[in-house]
């Protein structure tokens, strides 16, 4: 988890973002434990890696989740906080502001992946 900055330690809302985001960060965990151990190793090993390689796998897939929803809360956060005539200007309406947030979100994720794939050939 990211060190907490001292404007922020006493914002509810940070701290309600924080645990939500571990949750999930378990959830995820758990949910893609629970359908790589039903996989047989053949099938494991025709995705690209091995039991071993379990924990990594796990781990780089639920990093890539929470770079995606720190991202998209990110720009939401950013966009809404412009007036219309502000977003106007950069020429968007309130309505595509989720749509942008998703993309970004997705362009971070792939590269995240990107990133985590150089490292694991590197090694």
């Amino acid at each position: 988890m990211n060190p907490t900055s001292p404007s922020q330690a006493g914002k509810p809302a940070f701290w309600i973002t924080r645990l939500y985001d571990g949750l999930c960060r378990l959830s995820e965990r758990r949910a893609l434990r629970e359908v790589l151990a039903k996989r047989s190793d053949r099938l494991l090993a025709d995705i690209g890696f091995s039991r071993a390689d379990f924990a990594a796998e796990i781990e780089a897939a639920v990093a890539t989740l929470q770079t995606r929803r720190e991202t998209e809360r990110r720009i939401l956060r950013e966009l809404a906080g412009y007036d219309d005539r502000e977003l106007r200007d950069m020429g968007i309406s309130r309505f595509d502001i989720r749509r942008i947030a998703r993309e970004h979100a997705q362009q971070a994720v792939e590269a995240r992946c990107a990133e985590i794939r150089g490292r694991a050939r590197a090694a």
